[in-house]
């Protein structure tokens, strides 16, 4: 296995009031495996193959004052990902485990685009905001054998984030934001290649339901979070910080595996196969804590201010709950 990575970014301040700042990523990631299954009372499995991940990104950001109060700000951001891939799986005879699909090609492609305009407005020493519109469109595409999908969806949503400073000298701070986003499914889900469970390499007997075959699918939609921010900032004067904050999303489109009971065409008898799907909606909230700073700070009864050590702490509640599954 052997990665690739470049990064490339470029910030430009034509004046005090214009400035541009643009990036670029290129990435390439290649592997082979080479995989020999023995079970004792079970045929033997060889699987060979290799598989290629290759990406691009490009974002972007144009900022313009507008008067003393507001800056105006337009943006985008650009990402092309793809995914190739080949899989051999013979049996201790020599011949093919799956016909259907060993040695050949399978791919899948995901291209997403962004754009937002917003406004950055200093209401006055104490409050900050800026209110803005988002458009963000994901496409899908996946093959393999004589089988191709392609899938797109977008959306269009306002954004809000707004700044209180509890002392227009100090740095305390609360700031609050809401915000719609989109996750598109990993490259690998969407493909449609079977794999069959190592306990049940013959498609002709049913396997069990905790031991089920695998397969991606090409229909996966991305999931659609809408999501509610608040958190507080508290600075001390050596540099630590106190922070809390609190979140909830609303998903839609919730992608989880789900197993089935089915006979797919290749098999004589039926098989559990595990394949992600857009399962539900889902909502998801947390508090979260974290405290860091100079040792002498946080604990000066403890710590001689001399003392050239900082200390960093954080603690974490989530909650959970699928729609599908109360």
């Amino acid at each position: 296995w052997r990665m690739l990575r470049g990064n490339l970014q470029y910030n430009n301040r034509f004046s005090d009031s214009q400035s541009i700042e643009l990036k670029a990523g290129i990435q390439d990631a290649r592997g082979t495996f080479n995989n020999l299954n023995l079970r004792s009372g079970l045929p033997r499995v060889h699987s060979v193959g290799d598989n290629q991940d290759r990406s691009l990104t490009q974002a972007g950001k144009y900022s313009q004052l507008l008067g003393e109060d507001h800056s105006l700000a337009v943006g985008w951001d650009l990402e092309w990902r793809k995914r190739d891939e080949t899989r051999t799986t013979t049996l201790a005879n020599g011949q093919n485990q799956l016909p259907d699909f060993d040695g050949e090609p399978f791919g899948a492609r995901i291209e997403r685009q962004a754009f937002f305009v917003q406004d950055e407005w200093e209401v006055s020493p104490q409050w900050s905001t800026y209110l803005g519109l988002r458009y963000e469109r994901i496409a899908t595409n996946s093959r393999g054998g004589s089988e191709s999908v392609r899938n797109a969806s977008s959306v269009l949503t306002p954004l809000w984030h707004i700044n209180y400073k509890l002392d227009p000298k100090g740095r305390d701070m609360i700031r609050a934001s809401l915000t719609r986003s989109y996750k598109a499914p990993d490259l690998g889900a969407l493909l449609s290649r079977y794999a069959l469970n190592g306990k049940y390499p013959d498609s002709s007997v049913t396997n069990e339901e905790l031991s089920p075959d695998r397969v991606g699918n090409p229909l996966l939609k991305p999931e659609l979070a809408t999501g509610l921010d608040i958190a507080y900032e508290k600075y001390m004067n050596g540099g630590g910080m106190f922070s809390v904050g609190l979140f909830h999303r609303r998903i839609t489109n919730l992608i989880r595996n789900a197993v089935t009971l089915e006979t797919p065409s290749f098999a004589s008898a039926p098989r559990w196969v595990s394949r992600p799907v857009n399962f539900s909606r889902a909502q998801t909230s947390g508090l979260e804590l974290e405290l860091k700073g100079r040792a002498n700070e946080l604990m000066p009864a403890l710590f001689d201010p001399k003392t050239a050590l900082n200390l960093r702490g954080s603690v974490s509640f989530y909650h959970s709950r699928v729609d599908a599954l109360e």
